[in-house]
């Protein structure tokens, strides 16, 4: 049975609004809580619960590993849309002024305010009130949109993770669609006056995009039609769309430098016995020698994040403008159909690391935040550690599920762009010039690992 609001756990709760509203009030409930304890109790020897609920919880599994999955399910859970949407039925009157219509405001909230800082002043956000007063401030700014602007635009232009959700949800192997059969006949558009977006749900599987659904799921509570089905892993990428999607590849773009590629440089390499001879290491030493205490910034993590930058940008821009030259089409065209192969690239690689840090921190850090709740003295040991449990590598075949995936993506959209033989295996080997860089990074992320277990 591919709809999976026919089975029977979580269809029961997806395709009844009651068990739906449920988990959301739970949701909601467990967020807020996270925030007071931040504030109450502001140092992490006093407070693991804040951080482990948003760093160890919200951010790796509710985000990624649901997005990888089943699409933008988090969206449908959201404590902020979930208050959102009741004040945007009650209270908002406004259009969203055209200055701020923009996706990319939302993309740089994510970058400015949370990846940079990461680098720049690392372990500043893993303080529990620090931590508390960042969502805090966010929580305010988009309940505060919710109630002024109309059609939730907040969640289309403002929210730090509004366009990574539609660009990530590409990735997963669940679509919202419809019974075609009955939509043909179909003259109420229950399914469309029932979505406060505006969306029209009928045509997603037409046009083979979800378009900028939060999979709310009032769609399919006013139409039985609607269904969400369990589709080919990326689907919506290695398939033809009828949308624009640059912004898509911005996103993945964006991303893979500031996830992907900086923690591979920072953490997978810059700290293996490699690092004395990495040349990211050895202008952040220089800067330190120069500018050692220059408003606290960890000069190793900038300069990896600008290595990562420029080198991502160079092999990416310059594979793709390559291609173009060689193939005879248009760089932008180039740019919109091979830039979408680095969503599995980066995302399906960030298994990888979500699945081992599960054993080595998330589930220690949630034990104990649980611990700390229930006021138990107990401190939870990790899972597993990288030099007792070799096992823990097998995670790394994530990375090579990425390549795979990646290829099959960038194949299947030269492909679509009508090439054929010479000049298919020309366009894939120039524009796929990141992948290979990737794959050689992992190759040798190995062999420093291996060289520290020696």
């Amino acid at each position: 049975m591919r709809d999976m609001l026919r089975w029977p756990l979580i269809g029961a709760f997806f395709s009844r609004p009651k068990l739906l509203n449920g988990l959301r009030v739970v949701v909601l409930l467990l967020f807020l809580s996270a925030i007071v304890a931040g504030l109450l109790y502001p140092e992490a020897s006093e407070n693991p619960y804040t951080t482990a609920l948003f760093w160890s919880l919200f951010w790796p599994f509710f985000l990624i590993v649901s997005m990888v999955t089943l699409g933008p399910v988090f969206c449908s859970l959201c404590p902020h849309s979930f208050v959102g949407k009741w004040l945007n039925r009650r209270w908002a009157r406004r259009t969203l002024p055209a200055w701020l219509r923009h996706r990319w405001i939302g993309l740089s909230v994510l970058v400015i305010s949370y990846w940079i800082p990461l680098y720049l002043w690392p372990g500043t956000l893993g303080t529990p009130w620090i931590a508390a007063l960042y969502f805090l401030l966010l929580t305010m700014l988009a309940w505060w949109m919710f109630a002024r602007y109309r059609n939730m635009d907040y969640c289309r232009f403002i929210c730090p993770i509004g366009a990574v959700t539609k660009a990530f949800g590409k990735v997963g192997f669940a679509q919202l669609n419809s019974d075609q059969d009955q939509c043909r006949n179909c003259r109420s558009f229950d399914c469309v006056k029932a979505c406060q977006w505006r969306l029209k749900p009928y045509l997603f599987e037409q046009k083979n995009t979800m378009q900028d659904c939060t999979l709310c799921m009032d769609c399919a509570h006013a139409c039985d039609a609607i269904q969400w089905n369990v589709t080919s892993p990326a689907s919506q990428l290695w398939r033809g769309a009828k949308e624009n999607q640059r912004m898509t590849v911005w996103v993945f773009l964006t991303l893979f430098i500031v996830i992907t590629m900086t923690m591979r440089f920072h953490h997978a390499l810059g700290h293996s016995p490699l690092k004395a001879d990495l040349p990211w290491v050895q202008m952040g030493w220089f800067l330190e020698s120069v500018m050692p205490a220059w408003l606290g910034i960890d000069w190793l993590g900038f300069s990896a994040l600008f290595w990562a930058t420029g080198g991502t940008l160079v092999l990416v821009f310059g594979g793709f403008w390559l291609a173009a030259r060689m193939t005879g089409v248009s760089f932008w065209r180039v740019f919109d159909h091979a830039g979408l192969s680095l969503g599995p690239l980066m995302l399906i690689g960030a298994l990888s690391h979500v699945g081992s840090f599960f054993f080595v921190h998330y589930a220690p850090d949630l034990i104990n935040a649980f611990y700390w709740l229930m006021g138990q003295p107990q401190v939870a040991e990790p899972l597993a550690s990288y030099r007792q449990d070799p096992w823990l590598r097998l995670f790394q075949l994530f990375n090579v599920l990425a390549v795979m995936v990646a290829l099959w993506v960038l194949v299947r959209q030269w492909r679509l762009m009508g090439f054929q033989g010479r000049k298919l295996l020309v366009g894939v080997g120039l524009s796929g010039m990141v992948i290979w860089a990737y794959s050689a990074l992992f190759v040798l992320t190995l062999y420093a690992r291996n060289l520290a277990h020696h």
